[in-house]
Formats: structure tokens, C-alpha cells, sequence
């Protein structure tokens, strides 16, 4: 195994239950179980620690680290700067379970345990809410927040469409799981997500609902991230019945490998942005770096549970929070670099492998969403019309039939047509009937009714 570096370690007062990084690793948040945001630096230095008024539930920073996201079991949302600032408090209203801010730090969508998927924007102004049937644990936002991704213990995924809405929130689909989603994750673009439910499945969809893949690991899944691309999807595994695990799966060859951690859970996990380095921290008091194909590169011990990693973008650099309230920073350059291409056919290789393979149409450009819109209204005219022609021909076409069927019967109750005859064009005339029939239960009972932009809530 490749030697790593132990840079620093602090101790805080209560567990770590949450780290965040920027893009580049040089601002560290953290949230410890007494209530207190701390924002750090590379070198281990506190820019400041804030008591925020009571447990923290979900943190989340901006690629630059300028602006700080925290989510409160008391239901206040809070957006803090780098000097530690308040920006703003927002009253949610019940426990939030979970925060996802945009790359920039202008949008930030929260999920809490009354089933409120809330969008907010860089002022704290509610810019759209929306109303899941039980507890959302798990949101994501696409780096520009044209996208959200949210899962919720009703046992559903929600995937909403900020881009042709200019920022409305439009349900895009619902997927019903066979389990209560604690976990979700969505690519850079917002194209891919990944959830992950208690009845130990992850599920893989784009952003049109098309479902790739459902995957069964042996346990429930504690911890799932993805890369920036989607192409590579790490989970940690709850340990008891089964050992606790790390799993890795590719968007279309599913699982790829799994690593058995021993007893305890896999309670934290980080991907590097292309998806070839993976962190993760268990319930045995070990902190892991894995390499997409290399698998383990190294494992450290250390004080106490961990429950929160984060990763940098490059792979450089990863930071772990424990139980015992202990933050630790790791140098992982040596490993990045002795598995780092060496070639040009090597760095074209690893491109290869991690970028995304589009199956479905990209995002239309800026001005798409107005003509796509007016194509999709005159679409649903012109079918409209088809449908109401169609009912008229039904209709002419059943009255005729049965003026026909009424017609037979009477010339041969008065035996002006020859009885066998008759009995055959009753017989013929009823299987016209049915099959009109049909047509009118399936294009005018059962005929679409056009949308008015209705939401599911």
C-alpha cells in the first residue's frame, strides 16, 4: 500500500457529524454535535468557530468557500460567509434533514422532516416549495441549480426542473422505490442521480427518468456520492448482518467491485471529481483511500467513529470527522501521483473511462425552453384536434350501427329477411359494434386530458 501523510489533527468539542471542502480543499467546514460550525484551512489554522444556536443537521459549502450553508434540527436555515458572517435566517418550520447549495452559493435547496423540499435563493427569499408525502433526507442541486434531485421516506425520488422554468421548480417525474430514500446524489450538469433506500437498493436515472439500473447490496446503504460527471457511484454499507462495505458501480457496467471493511459500518464516503479516487470512513475507527481500478491504496486508524469525509476535487487531500470529535487532514499526493497517467495514450485511456455517455438528448441552449414549449402547446393541439374528429366518427359510426341492428331485427320479427341471414348480419353488424366501442372507451372515456401545469402537490 502507498505511504499517506497525516497532516494535522484537531480536536473540537462533540462529534464531527458533517465536513464540507471547496473546491480546491483551502476552506474545511465542519459541523460538531454541540451545536458549532468551525471553518478552517488547509494548514489546520480556525478561521472561526460559530455556536449556531442548538444541533446542526446538514452542512454544505460553495465551490469557492465563500459561502457556508447550515441546516438546523431546530428548523432554521442559516448562509454564512467566509468571515463567518450571517447572511441570513430562514424559519423552515420543522427539522431540516438535509442542504445542497449550488456551486456559486446562489441557490440552495433543503429537505426537511415535514416533507418540504424548499428552494431558496442568496438573499434567504423562498423562490419555490414543495410538498413530498413524508420526511426528505437526501437532496442534491446540478452546480448552476437547474436541476434538484430530492428523496424522501414516502419512498420516492423527485426530480425538478429549474432550466425551462427560469428557476419555477417544475416536477419533472416521481419514482416510486420499494424503500424509504435516505441518500441522494446528482451529477455537475444535473443530467444523472443516484438514491439510495433502506430495503439495500441504489437506483440509477437521468434526468428525462430513464432508470439504468436498481442494484441490491447486501446491507442498507449509509453513505453514497458521485462524481462530477455521474459515471462512477461510491456507497458505504451499514455493517451487522452482513460485514460493513465500500462498493463502487459505473453508470453502465453497475457494480464493479466491492471491498469488505470488517464488522462495522461504512458510514462516510467521497469520490475525487473524475470518480478515480474514493475516501471512506468506518464504524471501525478507519479511514480508506481506494483507487477506481487499484482498489485499496491505503487505511488509517483513528480515534473514534468516523462519520463524515470529504474529498478534494484532484484527489489530493482528505479529511475526516470522528465521533470523538477529532478532524483529520490527509495528503494523499503520493498515491494520486503513482497512479496518475503516465502517458498520453494513458491520459487519453482515463478520459475515455470518465466521461459521460450521453443516451439522451443535453439540455437545449438558453433560448430552447420558450420553442420547445410552444412546439410541445401546438403538438398537443394538433392532437387535440385529431381526438375530437376522431369521437365525431366514432359517434356517426355507432349511431349507424345501431340503426342497422335495430333495422335487422325489425324485417325479421315481420320475416321480410330470411332468418338465418338476419341472425348473420346481427352477428356481423354486433362485431362492428364492439370494436366501435372499443374506440370510444379508449380515445373519448379514456381520451388524455391536457396538462395546465398542475403540479403533483
Amino acid at each position: 500500500m502507498v505511504d499517506v501523510k497525516e497532516v494535522w489533527k484537531h480536536k473540537v468539542g462533540g462529534g464531527v457529524q458533517a465536513l464540507a471542502l471547496s473546491l480546491d480543499g483551502d476552506a474545511i467546514a465542519a459541523a460538531s454535535a454541540d451545536g458549532t460550525l468551525h471553518l478552517l484551512g488547509k494548514n489546520g489554522t480556525f478561521a472561526w468557530s460559530q455556536q449556531l444556536g442548538g444541533p446542526i443537521a446538514a452542512i454544505d459549502i460553495s465551490s469557492a468557500g465563500d459561502i457556508i450553508a447550515a441546516g438546523l434540527k431546530s428548523g432554521t436555515i442559516m448562509l454564512l460567509d467566509r468571515s463567518g458572517k450571517t447572511l441570513w435566517k430562514h424559519e423552515a418550520g420543522s427539522e431540516a434533514l438535509g442542504v445542497s447549495l449550488s456551486r456559486n452559493g446562489r441557490y440552495l435547496v433543503v429537505g426537511t422532516a415535514d416533507g418540504s423540499i424548499l428552494f431558496l435563493d442568496s438573499k434567504g427569499q423562498p423562490v419555490w416549495s414543495r410538498k413530498a408525502k413524508g420526511p426528505v433526507p437526501g437532496v442534491a442541486v446540478s452546480s448552476s441549480a437547474n436541476y434538484a434531485a430530492a428523496g424522501s421516506e414516502d419512498g420516492s425520488i423527485y426530480f425538478i426542473d429549474n432550466y425551462s422554468t427560469n428557476m419555477g421548480g417544475k416536477l419533472l417525474w416521481t419514482l416510486p422505490t420499494r424503500g424509504r430514500v435516505r441518500e441522494m446524489a446528482i451529477s455537475t450538469d444535473g443530467f444523472y442521480a443516484a438514491a439510495a433506500s433502506s430495503e439495500s437498493s441504489i437506483y440509477y436515472l437521468d434526468k428525462l427518468g430513464k432508470l439504468y439500473w436498481s442494484n441490491r447490496v447486501e446491507n442498507t446503504p449509509a453513505a453514497l456520492a458521485m462524481s462530477s460527471s455521474g459515471d462512477i457511484i461510491a456507497v458505504g454499507i451499514e455493517g451487522g448482518a452482513h460485514p460493513g462495505q465500500v462498493s463502487l458501480f459505473h453508470r453502465n457496467e453497475g457494480l464493479l467491485w466491492r471491498y469488505i471493511t470488517g464488522d462495522a459500518t461504512v458510514g462516510a464516503v467521497d469520490l475525487s471529481a473524475n470518480g478515480a479516487f474514493l475516501a471512506a470512513g468506518s464504524q471501525n475507527e478507519e479511514v480508506y483511500l481506494f483507487h477506481r481500478n487499484q482498489k485499496l491504496l491505503w487505511k488509517r486508524p483513528v480515534e473514534g467513529w468516523v462519520d463524515a469525509i470529504a474529498m478534494t476535487a484532484d484527489g489530493n487531500t482528505t479529511v475526516a470527522g470522528t465521533r470523538k470529535g477529532n478532524i483529520y487532514l490527509f495528503d494523499n499526493r503520493a498515491a494520486v501521483d503513482e497512479f496518475r497517467p503516465k502517458t498520453r495514450e494513458d491520459a487519453e485511456l482515463e478520459v475515455s473511462l470518465f466521461r459521460p455517455m450521453r443516451t439522451a438528448a443535453p439540455p437545449e441552449p438558453e433560448q430552447a425552453p420558450a420553442a420547445a414549449a410552444a412546439t410541445t402547446e401546438a403538438d398537443e393541439e394538433t392532437q387535440e384536434r385529431s381526438r375530437s374528429v376522431l369521437e365525431i366518427v366514432v359517434d356517426l359510426c355507432l349511431l349507424v350501427v345501431l340503426g342497422l341492428l335495430a333495422m335487422v331485427y325489425y324485417f325479421i320479427i315481420i320475416e321480410t329477411v330470411n332468418r338465418d341471414l338476419g341472425l348473420i348480419l346481427l352477428f356481423l353488424l354486433l362485431v362492428v359494434m364492439a370494436f366501435l366501442l372499443l374506440l370510444f372507451y379508449k380515445y373519448v372515456l379514456r381520451k388524455p386530458k391536457r396538462s395546465k401545469g398542475k403540479s403533483f402537490y
